[in-house]
């Protein structure tokens, strides 16, 4: 009789001690969705010359930098190819008005691969965020089952929405006020502070741009998000209609 109620004892420690690491693994699946899509987007659009030439035609930089639009291409391919890491600089030489200079000062370069760093770290956020996803997922499927597995994703893809909402609601309101937080939180010193007159770099990638940037990425992401969310629900609805 002791035997069995010391048994059922350790059988219910074990379901109690299975649920809590259920429980944690799908906040931690929950969490890791808006870091997988936001990581993701932000790596896609960082390495697309096509958003950067975008910017160049819509702002008219070759008018007003002197620069002409072939060599903007050029900058473009050079600086994706710089945040990948096949390159150890960005610096090259255009033609200014007719006149050979190299383009960016000493200030603009260190700049840049501080860029460079801050990519890199949302290079291992997507690493690390699809590993998370991958363990957590696993570890709910198989302990609280299919449909708190889908539960979690779409709690995760509702945290993402909520979150792109605010920062798209924030970046209309004013926009000035986060693009200086984003410096002030994600550089360690001043150089991001460019001369307009004499800096290619911000004349080049104006704060405009930044805004239009800001918006097709927040869009991205929205989207991706609602899409997920709308299959893991398409999916759990078929799911219970099968179970009637």
């Amino acid at each position: 009789m002791h035997e069995n109620n010391g048994s059922s004892s350790g059988k219910d420690v074990k379901a109690k001690v299975i649920s809590l690491l259920g429980c944690l693994a799908l906040v931690i699946l929950a969490l890791s969705i808006p870091a997988l899509i936001i990581s993701g987007t932000v790596n896609i659009y960082a390495h697309s010359a096509g958003l950067y030439n975008y910017g160049f035609a819509k702002y008219g930089i070759s008018a007003a930098t002197g620069i002409s639009n072939e060599q903007l291409n050029g900058v473009a391919q050079l600086m994706v190819d710089f945040f990948n890491g096949k390159l150890p600089s960005p610096q090259m030489t255009v033609q200014v008005n007719g006149l050979d200079r190299l383009l960016y000062s000493q200030k603009e370069l260190v700049h840049m691969d501080d860029v460079r760093g801050i990519i890199s770290v949302f290079k291992v956020l997507q690493t690390a965020s699809i590993l998370a996803f991958l363990a957590a997922g696993a570890a709910v499927f198989f302990t609280l089952g299919m449909r708190r597995l889908l539960r979690g994703i779409q709690a995760g893809a509702i945290a993402t929405v909520s979150l792109m909402v605010l920062l798209v609601a924030w970046a209309l309101i004013d926009f000035n006020s986060l693009f200086y937080l984003f410096h002030i939180v994600s550089f360690s010193n001043d150089l991001w502070l460019l001369d307009p007159s004499r800096d290619y770099l911000i004349m080049m990638f104006t704060e405009s741009f930044f805004y239009d940037a800001a918006i097709m990425v927040t869009g991205t992401i929205i989207a991706e998000a609602a899409v997920l969310g709308l299959a893991t629900l398409v999916i759990e609805k078929t799911m219970l209609a099968r179970n009637k």
